[in-house]
């Protein structure tokens, strides 16, 4: 059910992806391929500013985490998202068999009634490793992560040397994602 849904990383059309962004006559190649989509890990994130608890905050990394103990489930940072990067967790995904099967024993499972959202796997970056979708990609390149305030880093070369877009930058959330289209 899409109800129960949780969007960590989802794709969805160019359009949706990128409203303020129009181009008349698009290539086939982005009218028809969906575009994969995340959080956006804002420097001024509105969702941290609307946690009544601070469950969402930026870590020290830059990245806008959650702290899954302290949510309280009210879903003001859903309503303050506006890049629509939040799920309400309405299951206990403790009750669903196939996720406890492949279960990844390094990551605590949350509880139902709380929200959840790309945290760039922070757990792992903690340990000096990429978030998995990044390392998923492996050779091919198509995730980059790295740091932005490092002007030799592998992130701020791809961003010097290829052409990318935010997603609603006129909002002045200063989205840290960049997409490369």
């Amino acid at each position: 059910d899409q109800k129960d849904e949780i969007k960590w990383i989802w794709l969805t059309g160019y359009e949706n992806a990128f409203p303020g962004h129009s181009q008349y006559y698009r290539n086939d190649e982005i009218e028809k391929n969906d575009i994969l989509v995340l959080c956006n890990h804002c420097d001024n994130p509105p969702c941290v500013r609307a946690c009544p608890t601070k469950a969402t905050f930026k870590n020290q990394d830059g990245i806008v985490a959650m702290d899954y103990h302290r949510c309280i489930g009210c879903r003001f940072c859903m309503a303050a998202c506006p890049y629509g990067s939040r799920s309400f967790n309405w299951r206990d995904p403790r009750d669903d068999k196939e996720m406890m099967n492949n279960l990844n024993r390094e990551f605590p499972t949350r509880m139902r009634g709380v929200v959840e959202k790309c945290n760039f796997c922070a757990d792992r970056i903690g340990r000096g490793l990429e978030p998995a979708c990044a390392e998923a990609c492996g050779a091919s390149k198509a995730i980059v992560f790295g740091d932005l305030n490092d002007p030799n880093s592998e992130i701020r070369q791809v961003l010097k040397e290829k052409y990318t877009i935010q997603r609603k930058p006129a909002l002045g959330t200063q989205p840290s994602v960049f997409y490369i289209v």
